[in-house]
Protein backbone atom coordinates (compact mmCIF):
# COMPACT_ATOMS: atom_id res chain seq x y z
CA UNK A 1 0.00 0.00 0.00
CA UNK A 2 1.12 3.47 -0.68
CA UNK A 3 -0.05 7.04 -0.56
CA UNK A 4 1.31 9.65 -2.19
CA UNK A 5 0.67 13.37 -2.83
CA UNK A 6 2.40 16.18 -5.57
CA UNK A 7 1.97 19.22 -5.81
CA UNK A 8 2.34 20.26 -9.53
CA UNK A 9 3.37 23.88 -10.53
CA UNK A 10 3.55 24.88 -13.81
CA UNK A 11 6.34 27.38 -14.64
CA UNK A 12 5.33 29.37 -17.91
CA UNK A 13 1.80 30.06 -19.58
CA UNK A 14 2.50 27.02 -22.50
CA UNK A 15 2.99 24.42 -19.16
CA UNK A 16 6.48 23.72 -20.88
CA UNK A 17 7.99 23.13 -17.63
CA UNK A 18 7.24 22.38 -13.85
CA UNK A 19 8.24 21.92 -10.56
CA UNK A 20 6.61 18.99 -8.28
CA UNK A 21 7.59 18.52 -4.47
CA UNK A 22 5.94 15.64 -2.98
CA UNK A 23 5.48 13.42 0.05
CA UNK A 24 5.32 9.46 -0.02
CA UNK A 25 4.29 7.03 2.86
CA UNK A 26 4.85 3.03 1.90
CA UNK A 27 4.59 -0.29 3.30
CA UNK A 28 5.27 -3.99 1.45
CA UNK A 29 6.43 -7.17 2.27
CA UNK A 30 9.58 -8.40 1.25
CA UNK A 31 9.83 -12.30 0.32
CA UNK A 32 13.02 -14.76 0.73
CA UNK A 33 12.51 -17.88 -0.59
CA UNK A 34 14.72 -21.38 -0.90
CA UNK A 35 13.17 -22.42 -4.61
CA UNK A 36 9.60 -22.31 -4.40
CA UNK A 37 9.82 -22.64 -0.51
CA UNK A 38 9.48 -19.18 1.54
CA UNK A 39 11.96 -18.88 4.29
CA UNK A 40 11.24 -15.43 5.71
CA UNK A 41 9.57 -12.35 5.09
CA UNK A 42 10.18 -9.03 5.26
CA UNK A 43 8.05 -5.57 6.15
CA UNK A 44 9.55 -3.08 4.91
CA UNK A 45 8.16 0.76 5.47
CA UNK A 46 9.37 3.84 3.83
CA UNK A 47 8.58 7.59 4.29
CA UNK A 48 10.14 10.23 2.35
CA UNK A 49 10.00 14.18 0.94
CA UNK A 50 11.22 14.69 -3.09
CA UNK A 51 11.47 17.84 -5.30
CA UNK A 52 11.07 17.32 -8.57
CA UNK A 53 12.00 20.26 -11.41
CA UNK A 54 11.00 18.52 -15.54
CA UNK A 55 9.62 19.31 -18.72
CA UNK A 56 6.88 18.08 -20.26
CA UNK A 57 6.09 16.99 -23.71
CA UNK A 58 2.67 17.86 -24.67
CA UNK A 59 0.22 14.67 -24.90
CA UNK A 60 4.21 12.42 -25.59
CA UNK A 61 5.44 12.24 -21.84
CA UNK A 62 7.42 14.32 -19.66
CA UNK A 63 11.17 14.11 -18.17
CA UNK A 64 12.26 15.45 -14.47
CA UNK A 65 14.39 14.98 -12.21
CA UNK A 66 15.38 16.23 -8.30
CA UNK A 67 16.19 15.24 -4.58
CA UNK A 68 14.91 12.78 -2.48
CA UNK A 69 15.40 12.58 1.15
CA UNK A 70 13.15 10.41 4.14
CA UNK A 71 13.91 6.75 6.05
CA UNK A 72 13.29 2.99 5.44
CA UNK A 73 12.20 0.54 7.98
CA UNK A 74 13.40 -3.22 7.56
CA UNK A 75 11.91 -5.77 10.06
CA UNK A 76 11.62 -9.46 9.99
CA UNK A 77 7.93 -10.75 10.13
CA UNK A 78 8.60 -14.43 9.83
CA UNK A 79 11.42 -16.35 9.34
CA UNK A 80 14.61 -18.30 12.02
CA UNK A 81 15.95 -14.62 14.16
CA UNK A 82 19.09 -14.88 12.27
CA UNK A 83 17.82 -13.71 9.81
CA UNK A 84 16.97 -10.41 11.18
CA UNK A 85 18.19 -7.60 9.36
CA UNK A 86 21.09 -4.88 10.56
CA UNK A 87 20.47 -2.18 10.63
CA UNK A 88 16.86 -1.72 10.70
CA UNK A 89 16.40 1.71 10.16
CA UNK A 90 18.27 2.55 6.90
CA UNK A 91 18.53 6.71 6.21
CA UNK A 92 18.03 7.35 2.48
CA UNK A 93 19.03 10.34 0.39
CA UNK A 94 19.01 10.45 -3.61
CA UNK A 95 19.17 12.01 -7.14
CA UNK A 96 16.54 10.81 -9.02
CA UNK A 97 15.68 10.94 -12.45
CA UNK A 98 13.32 9.69 -15.11
CA UNK A 99 11.77 9.97 -18.26
CA UNK A 100 8.27 9.01 -19.40
CA UNK A 101 6.95 8.28 -23.15
CA UNK A 102 3.50 7.44 -23.84
CA UNK A 103 1.67 6.37 -26.56
CA UNK A 104 -0.15 3.44 -25.75
CA UNK A 105 -3.81 3.16 -26.50
CA UNK A 106 -4.71 1.23 -22.70
CA UNK A 107 -2.65 0.70 -20.12
CA UNK A 108 -4.66 -2.90 -19.31
CA UNK A 109 -4.66 -4.57 -23.15
CA UNK A 110 -2.87 -2.51 -25.29
CA UNK A 111 -3.88 -3.13 -28.87
CA UNK A 112 -1.75 0.30 -30.47
CA UNK A 113 1.19 2.07 -29.88
CA UNK A 114 4.68 2.68 -27.42
CA UNK A 115 5.31 3.66 -24.17
CA UNK A 116 9.00 3.38 -22.14
CA UNK A 117 9.92 4.71 -19.17
CA UNK A 118 13.40 4.96 -17.69
CA UNK A 119 14.31 5.78 -13.97
CA UNK A 120 18.04 6.61 -11.93
CA UNK A 121 18.36 6.57 -8.82
CA UNK A 122 21.53 7.34 -7.18
CA UNK A 123 21.91 7.35 -3.39
CA UNK A 124 24.33 9.18 -2.19
CA UNK A 125 25.93 9.67 1.71
CA UNK A 126 26.43 13.13 0.75
CA UNK A 127 22.61 13.61 0.58
CA UNK A 128 22.00 11.41 3.75
CA UNK A 129 21.68 8.67 2.78
CA UNK A 130 23.51 4.96 3.88
CA UNK A 131 25.15 3.86 1.29
CA UNK A 132 26.73 4.83 -2.24
CA UNK A 133 25.23 3.44 -4.93
CA UNK A 134 23.20 3.65 -8.64
CA UNK A 135 20.39 2.04 -9.78
CA UNK A 136 18.57 2.03 -12.82
CA UNK A 137 15.44 0.28 -14.86
CA UNK A 138 13.61 0.95 -17.77
CA UNK A 139 10.40 -0.48 -19.57
CA UNK A 140 9.43 -0.60 -22.87
CA UNK A 141 5.41 -1.71 -24.25
CA UNK A 142 4.93 -1.91 -28.01
CA UNK A 143 1.48 -3.08 -29.44
CA UNK A 144 -0.07 -3.98 -32.82
CA UNK A 145 -3.15 -5.39 -33.93
CA UNK A 146 -5.37 -6.44 -36.47
CA UNK A 147 -9.17 -6.62 -36.21
CA UNK A 148 -9.60 -8.48 -32.79
CA UNK A 149 -6.17 -9.94 -32.91
CA UNK A 150 -2.89 -8.15 -31.23
CA UNK A 151 0.85 -8.71 -30.30
CA UNK A 152 1.85 -6.77 -27.19
CA UNK A 153 5.76 -7.40 -26.51
CA UNK A 154 7.07 -6.20 -23.13
CA UNK A 155 10.54 -5.72 -21.80
CA UNK A 156 11.80 -4.79 -18.30
CA UNK A 157 15.13 -4.30 -17.44
CA UNK A 158 17.36 -2.80 -14.79
CA UNK A 159 20.99 -2.85 -13.06
CA UNK A 160 23.63 -0.80 -10.92
CA UNK A 161 26.34 1.81 -12.80
CA UNK A 162 29.53 1.91 -11.04
CA UNK A 163 31.42 0.21 -7.86
CA UNK A 164 28.24 0.23 -5.46
CA UNK A 165 25.98 -3.15 -5.17
CA UNK A 166 22.65 -2.32 -4.79
CA UNK A 167 21.20 -3.48 -1.45
CA UNK A 168 18.72 -6.75 -0.61
CA UNK A 169 15.93 -4.07 0.59
CA UNK A 170 16.12 -2.01 -2.99
CA UNK A 171 16.86 -5.29 -4.97
CA UNK A 172 15.04 -6.38 -8.14
CA UNK A 173 11.53 -8.87 -6.71
CA UNK A 174 10.33 -10.64 -9.92
CA UNK A 175 7.82 -13.74 -10.00
CA UNK A 176 3.90 -13.85 -10.66
CA UNK A 177 1.89 -13.83 -12.97
CA UNK A 178 3.20 -12.23 -16.54
CA UNK A 179 6.52 -11.65 -14.75
CA UNK A 180 7.86 -14.51 -14.95
CA UNK A 181 4.59 -17.10 -14.84
CA UNK A 182 5.14 -20.52 -13.13
CA UNK A 183 6.78 -18.61 -10.10
CA UNK A 184 5.86 -17.22 -7.01
CA UNK A 185 5.16 -13.67 -6.73
CA UNK A 186 8.84 -12.12 -5.55
CA UNK A 187 10.36 -15.54 -5.91
CA UNK A 188 13.20 -14.49 -7.82
CA UNK A 189 15.45 -11.18 -6.13
CA UNK A 190 18.83 -10.22 -7.22
CA UNK A 191 20.56 -7.13 -8.23
CA UNK A 192 19.70 -7.14 -12.08
CA UNK A 193 16.99 -7.69 -13.96
CA UNK A 194 16.38 -8.58 -18.02
CA UNK A 195 12.72 -9.95 -18.93
CA UNK A 196 11.12 -9.80 -22.26
CA UNK A 197 7.22 -10.83 -22.27
CA UNK A 198 5.67 -11.58 -25.53
CA UNK A 199 1.98 -11.66 -25.46
CA UNK A 200 -1.09 -12.85 -28.27
CA UNK A 201 -4.15 -11.25 -27.07
CA UNK A 202 -7.43 -11.68 -28.98
CA UNK A 203 -10.78 -10.02 -28.11
CA UNK A 204 -13.53 -11.95 -27.46
CA UNK A 205 -16.09 -9.48 -26.54
CA UNK A 206 -16.19 -5.26 -27.13
CA UNK A 207 -17.58 -3.67 -24.90
CA UNK A 208 -19.05 0.57 -25.10
CA UNK A 209 -17.44 1.20 -21.36
CA UNK A 210 -14.48 -1.41 -20.78
CA UNK A 211 -12.50 -3.15 -22.57
CA UNK A 212 -13.90 -6.35 -23.19
CA UNK A 213 -13.13 -10.08 -22.50
CA UNK A 214 -9.85 -11.30 -23.84
CA UNK A 215 -8.01 -14.90 -24.51
CA UNK A 216 -4.71 -14.72 -23.97
CA UNK A 217 -1.25 -16.70 -24.23
CA UNK A 218 2.21 -15.49 -23.17
CA UNK A 219 5.56 -16.39 -23.63
CA UNK A 220 8.73 -14.84 -21.47
CA UNK A 221 11.75 -15.13 -20.93
CA UNK A 222 14.31 -13.50 -18.68
CA UNK A 223 17.21 -13.19 -16.05
CA UNK A 224 17.35 -12.21 -12.52
CA UNK A 225 21.61 -11.59 -11.80
CA UNK A 226 23.10 -11.71 -8.73
CA UNK A 227 20.97 -13.31 -6.52
CA UNK A 228 20.03 -12.55 -2.90
CA UNK A 229 18.82 -16.22 -1.83
CA UNK A 230 22.37 -18.28 -3.98
CA UNK A 231 19.66 -21.71 -5.34
CA UNK A 232 16.87 -19.62 -6.68
CA UNK A 233 16.61 -20.10 -10.19
CA UNK A 234 19.74 -18.54 -12.67
CA UNK A 235 20.60 -18.51 -15.73
CA UNK A 236 17.56 -17.75 -18.74
CA UNK A 237 14.32 -18.60 -16.97
CA UNK A 238 11.55 -19.36 -19.30
CA UNK A 239 7.37 -19.21 -18.71
CA UNK A 240 4.55 -19.49 -20.46
CA UNK A 241 0.98 -18.61 -19.48
CA UNK A 242 -2.92 -19.16 -20.65
CA UNK A 243 -5.55 -16.95 -19.73
CA UNK A 244 -8.46 -15.35 -19.90
CA UNK A 245 -8.65 -11.48 -18.87
CA UNK A 246 -11.83 -9.00 -18.51
CA UNK A 247 -11.68 -5.45 -17.60
CA UNK A 248 -13.69 -4.49 -14.60
CA UNK A 249 -14.33 -1.54 -12.97
CA UNK A 250 -12.06 -2.07 -10.33
CA UNK A 251 -8.66 -3.61 -12.42
CA UNK A 252 -8.87 -6.46 -14.70
CA UNK A 253 -9.11 -9.65 -13.40
CA UNK A 254 -7.54 -12.47 -15.32
CA UNK A 255 -8.04 -16.40 -14.79
CA UNK A 256 -5.10 -18.25 -16.24
CA UNK A 257 -2.74 -21.19 -15.62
Amino acid sequence: SRLTTEFYQPLDAQQRFFIAPRIELGQRPLDLFSGNQRIARYDLADAFVALDVGGAFTRYGEARMGLLYGIESVDLDTGPPELTPEPSRIKLGAATARIVFDQLDSTLFPRQGVAATGNLYASRTELGAELNYTKWNANLTAAASHGDHALVFTYYGGGSIGSGGIPVYDAFEWGGFLRQSGYPIGALLGRSLAFGRLVYDYRLLRQELLEGLHLGVSLEAGTVGSPIVTNQASGLIKSASVFVGADTPIGPLYLGY
